[in-house]
């Protein structure tokens, strides 16, 4: 007796989500862009960035990125772990925006608010996962 067990159904992000996807965390990235620019040309930067005249190591400038640019790689691919990266993305750069609270209030908020739109996205994303 030779029992195979069946293959299990693939999960995959749809092509219509995962274009979604990437134009919004395009969107993130170019929105975290111009809060820090601009936080930094009023006077008031972004704790990971710091004022021109003292900034802060390159890879704090980096860090915010790299996870958003890795839901991009995922959605690129249509995988299954696009949404949970892009909710622990979402938390990462929260986590970033609560840094700026006491220095930078407006960039702080600005920060939230980009944050959550990446959450709302990554929650949406949800829905673009079938099985296959």
């Amino acid at each position: 007796m030779n029992a195979v067990p069946p293959d299990l159904p693939r999960v995959r992000l749809t092509a219509a989500w995962a274009r979604v996807t990437v134009v919004a965390w395009i969107v993130v990235m170019a929105g975290l862009i111009a809060v820090v620019v601009t936080g930094r040309n009023v006077g008031k930067p972004a704790w990971w960035i710091g004022p021109e005249s003292n900034p802060t190591l390159f890879v704090l400038w980096v860090v915010p990125f790299v996870l958003p640019l890795w839901t991009i790689l995922l959605a690129f691919r249509s995988s299954r772990f696009v949404p949970i990266i892009g909710v622990i993305a979402s938390v990462v750069i929260a986590g970033f925006a609560a840094g700026d609270i006491v220095d930078s209030p407006g960039v702080a908020l600005l920060e939230g608010v980009i944050a959550l739109g990446g959450l709302c996205i990554a929650l949406a994303t949800f829905a673009g996962l079938e099985r296959r």
